[in-house]
């Protein structure tokens, strides 16, 4: 498995937020059990609410939330 240095990733397949905690632990994704994830790039308010509630607050101040909206 290819080794990813961000705490959060998204499934490949379903497009569902990952820790990347979870990911080690499982060794795919929660939700669908993909195991091809990318390293996130963009995320909207509802994903940066929850990477919040996750207490990743530093990694989500790097990035902006694109506007669902547009």
């Amino acid at each position: 498995m290819e080794e990813f240095n961000d705490p959060v990733l998204r499934c490949d397949s379903c497009n569902e937020l990952v820790k990347r905690t979870t990911l080690h632990k499982l060794g795919n994704c929660g939700k669908c059990g993909n195991k091809r994830v990318r390293n996130l790039t963009v995320f909207n308010d509802e994903e940066k609410a929850q990477m919040e509630a996750w207490g990743f607050h530093d990694f989500v101040n790097e990035y902006e939330a694109i506007d669902d909206e547009s």
